[in-house]
């Protein structure tokens, strides 16, 4: 487990499925989030992929409102979701790294987002970092 500023550790489990989600694409996001003693960062919501691999670009992205749905008004989370979208060289996709922290979360809760959100990016980059290294 990979270990922050803040002390969080992000849990096995995290990097697990963010290997599933990067490698096998049957997963259309993760959101991710603190456990209930606060003291590592865990799986909270995997969202399905539910479009065929060739459908349209804006088909695969309906799972945003999806996500955007399992953000809390008053609490912290990161998510991982991957974006379609079209090139003149065709079809492309890019993974994107959230950090939600709403005015509405206590200090405490979005100091703890911010300081523990390096550890977690780098425990999911070495997954992306050693996925190029394979090509």
């Amino acid at each position: 487990m990979a270990g922050s500023a803040s002390g969080v550790k992000v849990d096995n489990s995290v990097i697990e499925k963010f290997h599933e989600f990067k490698i096998k694409k049957n997963c259309g996001y993760l959101v991710l989030g603190f456990s209930e003693d606060i003291s590592k960062i865990v799986v909270l919501k995997e969202g399905q992929n539910k479009a065929p691999q060739n459908a349209p670009a804006n088909d695969k992205n309906k799972k945003w409102a999806e996500m955007l749905e399992e953000l809390p008004e008053n609490d912290v989370r990161y998510a991982v979701i991957d974006i379609f979208y079209e090139t003149s060289e065709g079809s492309r996709a890019e993974i994107y790294f959230i950090s939600w922290a709403p005015d509405s979360a206590t200090i405490k809760r979005k100091m703890l987002c911010a300081s523990s959100k390096d550890a977690l990016k780098n425990a999911l980059q070495a997954i992306i970092s050693e996925k190029t290294k394979s090509k």
